[in-house]
């Protein structure tokens, strides 16, 4: 099936469309709580030219969409930008990393006793919304109300129902702490959420032409369906089914069946918690141990959560299936999101005897426009 693929360049904090240009040997990602990229080729030709490519690819301050039959599947930043054959690269991320360059320059806190002005985060206030979501949401409009801070991202979702999990927390001015590091530990905590940006165009009304969108997003407890929710089932086998090649890899090097974290402090007054797979070491497996550090964490129970969460994820850390899948076989392109679990079914052949069927979580998608036959690759973790 060929499919029509559009590639918007916008002003970053306007959103003013600046260019619709070709791109060759696009791929690009989403990654589950993290950020994925677009990597591609801008031709300079007779064609592109005039359309000036490059006022309208300005690393830094263009915003790149990516449009698959008229509905929008991936937004970013336009980060680098270099000479190639007949045109230029470009690498762009996804737009929470626009937040790996902005940092908390006053301190923000939860804690009344460690800030001089008590109103909440906006004109100058210091204080913190406890709910770990409107945490992340506090972050976000700290970030836009600098002059220049603004990415036109809709933050108004974060400002609704909280996920009820309250956190203890506090960003010093002085540490400088780096606001997208400091959502990714905030959410990375156990009973934690899933974050991300979502992008598309709006529906159309009366008189009213669809407009891009880009929301901020939180999650709670999980982003994505459970497998009996989707029903989406990938398989293998007997001359049908969407799963075109795959690879199962098994890593014991990472794995941890106890995890020490450290938080703020120094010496012996250091702040450090422990977290122990016991139920593993109980059936046999031998004491493997991780160290993670939480720089500038001051509460222990974030501590500890964040140390818990770690060992969680450390503990199901042998495996990380990858495997290719048709876009245009059942379950298509577009079906299915990062985050959603689905169940994997291959038959039974020489390098898998057994077979195997098993349900899996979606952590990460990278897919490639091509002329032909779609190809999507889809990494998995255990659920």
């Amino acid at each position: 099936m060929k499919h029509t693929y559009t590639y918007l360049f916008c002003d970053l904090r306007t959103d003013t469309v600046l260019a619709e240009l070709p791109l060759a040997g696009v791929q690009y990602s989403y990654v589950l709580n993290g950020i994925g990229t677009l990597r591609a080729t801008i031709p300079y030709s007779a064609e592109t030219l005039p359309l000036d490519p490059e006022n309208a690819s300005t690393p830094a301050r263009t915003a790149l969409y990516v449009d698959r039959d008229g509905v929008i599947v991936w937004g970013g930043i336009v980060w680098t930008r270099e000479l190639a054959d007949g045109g230029k690269n470009i690498q762009a991320a996804e737009f929470l990393s626009y937040y790996q360059h902005r940092y908390v320059k006053t301190t923000l806190s939860t804690d009344l006793s460690m800030i001089t002005n008590p109103a909440y985060v906006g004109n100058g206030g210091q204080r913190l919304y406890s709910d770990q979501k409107h945490i992340f949401w506090s972050l976000l409009r700290y970030a836009h109300e600098q002059d220049g801070g603004s990415i036109g991202l809709n933050i108004n979702p974060l400002a609704g129902v909280a996920t009820g999990v309250t956190r203890v927390q506090s960003y010093f001015g002085y540490e400088r702490p780096e606001i997208y590091k400091s959502i990714t530990e905030l959410a990375a905590a156990a009973d934690g959420f899933d974050f991300g940006v979502e992008v598309g165009w709006t529906a159309p009304g009366a008189g009213q032409v669809p407009q891009r969108y880009r929301r901020a997003q939180a999650y709670y407890p999980r982003r994505g369906r459970t497998a009996a929710e989707s029903g989406l089932v990938f398989s293998k086998g007997r001359g049908y089914g969407s799963i075109l090649s795959y690879t199962w890899p098994e890593d014991g090097a990472t794995f941890a069946t106890e995890v020490s974290g450290l938080g703020a402090g120094t010496g012996e007054a250091r702040l450090v918690k422990t977290a122990a797979a016991s139920d593993l070491i109980a059936s046999g497996w031998p004491l493997l141990e991780a160290v993670e550090t939480y720089d500038g964490v001051i509460d222990e129970a974030q501590v500890q959560s964040l140390t818990d969460a770690d060992l969680n994820s450390r503990s199901q850390a042998q495996t990380l299936p990858s495997f290719e899948v048709s876009a245009d076989t059942d379950p298509e392109f577009g079906s299915y999101t990062v985050g959603d679990e689905a169940r994997f079914v291959i038959d039974p052949e020489r390098l898998s005897p057994a077979g195997r069927d098993i349900t899996l979580r979606i952590v990460g998608i990278e897919a490639a426009p091509s002329s032909g036959a779609e190809r999507v690759r889809l990494t998995c973790a255990g659920v």
